[in-house]
C-alpha cells in the first residue's frame, strides 16, 4: 500500500534530450515541468502575433498587404465625390469672374483678351494716352468703339440685371458725391472725363443715384475706386477715394456712403474725388446732370 501511494505522489516530468553530432561531445537534457512547458508555448504565440501587429500598425509593411475595409472604401467614396463636385463648382465660378473680370477691365479701356492660359493684356489706358500726346493735336477725341460697346455689355450683363431694376427708378440729373469744391472741369480734349471735387481726407463719398455696384476695387491710376450702373445706360465713378464702403454687386441708394474721400491713386495731385458720368459707354459732361453745382 505504501509503494503505490508512492507512485502516485510522484509529479511528473518532461526531459529534453541534446545529443551532439560528433562522438566526443556529451549529451545533455532539460527537465521541464508539465506547466512550464505549457507557458513557453503560449508565451511564443503571443510574442508572435504581438510582433505580426506591430509590424502592420507602425510599419510601411501594412500598406504592402490589400486589408480591405468596406465602411471605409464607402466612406471615402463619398468624400471624393462630393470633393469633386465642389471643385467643377469652384472651376464654373472662376471661368464665370473670368469673363466678368474682361468685360469689365474692357469697359474701363484696358484692351484685354481671353485665352487658354488665363487673361492676357493687349494694351492699357496708359499707354494709350502716352500714344495719343504723340498724335492728338488737341482736337476732341472720345472713347474708341470698342470701349463703348463693351460699356453697353457691362451694363446689360447677367449679373447686373439679376435683380429687377424696374422697382429702384433711378431719377437723373443726380446730386455732387460729396462736400467740397470743384477745381476742374469736364475736359475730353485733354482726356479729363469728369470733374474734381476737392474735400476734407476721410470725409464720406455718397452714391449720386440710386444703383448697382458693378466695380469696387484699387486701380494704379484710379486707386480706390467704384463704379455704379444705372438704368437707361448711365454709369457713375468715383475715383481716388482713400477706403472703400461698399462692395460688388450691392445696390446703394442715392446718397448712402459708398467711400471715403482721399489722395489714393498714381495720377492724384491731391485729396478729391474724382467723379464722372457715363451713357451707353460714352462719358458725358457732368455738369448737364448735376442738380447741386457749385462752379
Amino acid at each position: 500500500m505504501s509503494g503505490d501511494q508512492h507512485h502516485k505522489s510522484k509529479k511528473v516530468r518532461y526531459d529534453v534530450l541534446f545529443v551532439p553530432r560528433d562522438d566526443g561531445g556529451r549529451s545533455k537534457s532539460l527537465r521541464f515541468a508539465p506547466w512550464q512547458f505549457y507557458m513557453l508555448i503560449a508565451g511564443t504565440l503571443v510574442f508572435v502575433v504581438t510582433a505580426v501587429v506591430a509590424l502592420l500598425v507602425y510599419t510601411p509593411v501594412g500598406t504592402l498587404i490589400p486589408i480591405e475595409n468596406p465602411g471605409l472604401v464607402n466612406m471615402y467614396s463619398k468624400e471624393l465625390i462630393s470633393l469633386n463636385e465642389r471643385m467643377t463648382n469652384v472651376v464654373r465660378e472662376l471661368i464665370v469672374l473670368r469673363e466678368y473680370n474682361v468685360k469689365l477691365r474692357n469697359a474701363l479701356g484696358e484692351r484685354v483678351v481671353t485665352t487658354d492660359s488665363g487673361v492676357a493684356v493687349v494694351g492699357s489706358p496708359r499707354a494709350e494716352r502716352s500714344d495719343s500726346r504723340k498724335k492728338d493735336d488737341g482736337v476732341q477725341k472720345l472713347p474708341d468703339i470698342s470701349r463703348s460697346e463693351m460699356g453697353r455689355a457691362i451694363i446689360s450683363s447677367q449679373s447686373i440685371q439679376s435683380v429687377p431694376q424696374e422697382n429702384h427708378r433711378v431719377v437723373f440729373p443726380v446730386v455732387l458725391p460729396t462736400e467740397g469744391y470743384i477745381t476742374r472741369g469736364y475736359e475730353p480734349a485733354k482726356r479729363h472725363y469728369g470733374l474734381d471735387i476737392a474735400g476734407s481726407v476721410g470725409s464720406p463719398v455718397h452714391a449720386s443715384a440710386d444703383g448697382y455696384v458693378v466695380f469696387s476695387g484699387w486701380e494704379s491710376d484710379d486707386g480706390n475706386k467704384i463704379i455704379l450702373s444705372h438704368p437707361g445706360g448711365f454709369l457713375t465713378f468715383y475715383k481716388h477715394n482713400q477706403s472703400l464702403l461698399t462692395s460688388m454687386n450691392a445696390y446703394v441708394r442715392r446718397g448712402e456712403p459708398i467711400a471715403l474721400l482721399g489722395n489714393s491713386g498714381e495720377t492724384s495731385a491731391g485729396p478729391h474725388v474724382h467723379f464722372e458720368i457715363w451713357r451707353d459707354g460714352v462719358p458725358v459732361d457732368p455738369a448737364n446732370f448735376v442738380l447741386n453745382l457749385n462752379f
